[in-house]
C-alpha cells in the first residue's frame, strides 16, 4: 500500500471519528429534554447558589433597584453544555444575588437559577421562550415579543427592548425603564476590575410608577434576569 492510499484511509478514519461525536454530542442534547431532567437539574443548580446565600447582602426594599450592571463569573464548557455560575452586585460591591446557568444550545431547553436574600427565581428558557418561577410557584413567562403573561397564560404586559433599554410595561402602564446589560466575554472574578476597571456598578433599573407587590417580584425577576443572561453571551 502506497502512501497516498494511506493518507486517504487516515483521513477517512478522521471524518467518520468526527461525524460519531457530532452525532454523540447531538444525541445527548436531545436526550435531557424531559421534565424529570431539568427538575433533577433544577434542584442542583439550587443547592449551589443557596450555598452561597450567606454572603449575600439583605433583601432590602425595592430590592430591584439595587441590582447593578456589575457582576463576577466562572464559565465552564463541556461537550453537551456550557456553564455559567456568578454573582451580582449593588452600588456598594456588595453581592446581592448568585446564580448558576445552563445551556445546550438553540433547540434544547436550558435554565437558568437565582437568589437573593429573600427569594429564589428558576427561569427555563428556549431561546426567548421564558417561563418563570418564584420560590417554588409558577410566576408567569414571556414570548420572543417580550409579551408577559401571567399563571393563567393571560398578557399582562412586555417588555420591550428599544436600543439601550427595555422599557418595561404592566397592566397597562410604564412600570420602570431596565438598561441593557453590558456584555461580558469573558470571565471575572475580581470584584475590582469590574469596579474600578471595567467602570460598571450602575444600576440597571429606573421606576417609573409605583409598583404593586407582584409587579415589584415581576422587577426583580426581569433585572436579574437581564444581567445574568444577556449579560453572559451565549457559547457558540
Amino acid at each position: 500500500m502506497d502512501f497516498f492510499s494511506i493518507m486517504i484511509i487516515l483521513i477517512a478514519l478522521v471524518v467518520f471519528v468526527f461525524i460519531v461525536l457530532i452525532a454523540f454530542v447531538m444525541k445527548k442534547s436531545k436526550d435531557v429534554k424531559t421534565q424529570e431532567f431539568l427538575e433533577a437539574e433544577r434542584k442542583e443548580l439550587l443547592q449551589n447558589v443557596l450555598k452561597k446565600r450567606k454572603k449575600l447582602g439583605s433583601h432590602k426594599t425595592g430590592f430591584y433597584s439595587q441590582i447593578t450592571n456589575a457582576m463576577t463569573f466562572q464559565r465552564t464548557v463541556a461537550v453537551t453544555n456550557s456553564k455559567i455560575a456568578g454573582l451580582v452586585y449593588d452600588t456598594n460591591r456588595k453581592p446581592i444575588v448568585a446564580f448558576e446557568r445552563v445551556e445546550r444550545g438553540l433547540n434544547v431547553k436550558g435554565q437558568l437559577v437565582a437568589v437573593t436574600k429573600k427569594q429564589q427565581f428558576v427561569y427555563e428558557f428556549q431561546g426567548l421562550e421564558i417561563t418563570l418561577f418564584c420560590d417554588s410557584e409558577l410566576l408567569g413567562s414571556w414570548d420572543t415579543k417580550g409579551i408577559l403573561y401571567d399563571v393563567n397564560k393571560k398578557a399582562i404586559g412586555q417588555l420591550k427592548r428599544i436600543q439601550e433599554t427595555n422599557s418595561l410595561i404592566l397592566h397597562n402602564k410604564t412600570i420602570a425603564t431596565i438598561e441593557k446589560a453590558p456584555v461580558y466575554n469573558d470571565a471575572i472574578s475580581e470584584v475590582s476590575e469590574v469596579f474600578e476597571e471595567m467602570n460598571y456598578g450602575t444600576p440597571l433599573l429606573s421606576l417609573e410608577n409605583s409598583p404593586t407587590s407582584t409587579e415589584e417580584t415581576w422587577l426583580t425577576a426581569l433585572t436579574i434576569f437581564e444581567i445574568t443572561f444577556f449579560g453572559n453571551p451565549r457559547v457558540a
